[in-house]
């Protein structure tokens, strides 16, 4: 009888589900993966930086969630560090934390639609990420890879312009007009227009799925997971909140200024596909967080006190973790 062995085979860094970001080399038993381990380049490219420098490789780690991992790496610096961020500058993150949710939601709501053969929620979703990634071209110079967030703080200060679009042989004068409506404020001005937009695009994109029976099809009732499997599983997200879970950081272990922040957990019950859609939908209202009196935080449009330096950056703590 022939001997049966193992094999190992590398999965990434060139796969289409792991493109640049990990490298596990697997052992296999047929199709059954016996033992991984996993090679992430991103720790010895660390080793060799300040820390400073490696800020930029964490938007990398998750190319949706940018400054959320920029964040979970600046905020574990500043703990070594006994590093105090300023009101401002955490109102700022909490901000654009946010946005970067939002992005997030975008993406996986359109590329789930494609999946299924809705082109069109596709191309509403992404319509919308692009005003979302003018907020970080804005403070940031670039479009995905904002390397944005500081230890003690950020970058620099939120801008009081947006950039505007011109008139070219490809877009017309009237069109760059229309288009430049919402941009002839601050970058807060911009994103306070978003925020009055949106619900009305979530409603574009239920009126294109929930009740569409090609996207119903394959997804109501289609692998239900309890709530004792998702956590034997280790969900989280809205996974974890599909399967009816009520479990959320931001409100079960709060950082920055989450703590002041009111907003809802959207919770679905016996998690099929069809329960992290409506508890995603649900979360990009509650993306929006209202201060403890019920209004939409204001906080980061306040002027930084003297003491905090140009930027919302105490100036000592900066200058320390340089």
């Amino acid at each position: 009888m022939a001997e049966i062995r193992n094999f190992t085979l590398n999965f990434g860094p060139q796969h289409p589900a792991a493109h640049g970001v990990l490298r596990l080399v697997l052992e296999m038993d047929g199709e059954t993966i016996q033992k991984a381990d996993p090679h992430i380049g991103l720790l010895q490219l660390a080793e060799s930086k300040p820390f400073n420098q490696s800020i930029g490789y964490m938007d990398r780690l998750d190319y949706v969630s940018m400054m959320c991992n920029e964040h979970a790496y600046v905020m574990a610096i500043e703990k070594l560090l006994g590093i105090k961020v300023p009101p401002r500058a955490q109102h700022i993150r909490v901000m654009f934390d946010e946005i970067t949710r939002v992005l997030n939601h975008l993406m996986w709501l359109g590329a789930h639609g494609l999946d299924i053969g809705a082109m069109t929620v596709f191309l509403f979703c992404f319509r919308e990420r692009e005003d979302l990634m003018d907020c970080y071209e804005a403070v940031s110079g670039t479009r995905m890879h904002a390397t944005y967030y500081r230890p003690g703080g950020v970058f620099r200060d939120l801008p009081d312009f947006m950039p505007r679009y011109e008139a070219s042989r490809w877009r017309s004068q009237k069109d760059a007009d229309r288009r430049n409506e919402a941009r002839s404020g601050s970058l807060l001005d911009f994103i306070d227009d978003f925020t009055r937009r949106f619900p009305a695009c979530i409603d574009e994109y239920e009126t294109l799925l929930t009740d569409n029976r090609i996207w119903k099809q394959p997804t109501v009732h289609i692998g239900v997971v309890s709530p004792a499997r998702a956590l034997q599983l280790g969900f989280t997200g809205p996974m974890l909140r599909g399967s009816g879970i009520v479990w959320d950081l931001r409100k079960q272990q709060p950082y920055e200024v989450y703590a002041d922040m009111d907003f809802d957990i959207p919770v679905g019950k016996g998690n099929s596909p069809v329960q992290p859609y409506h508890s995603a939908v649900r979360g990009l209202a509650a993306c929006q967080p209202r201060s403890g009196d019920g209004r939409r935080a204001q906080s980061a449009s306040a002027k930084p006190r003297r003491d905090e330096g140009r930027h919302g950056v105490p100036h000592p703590s900066f200058q320390a973790v340089h």
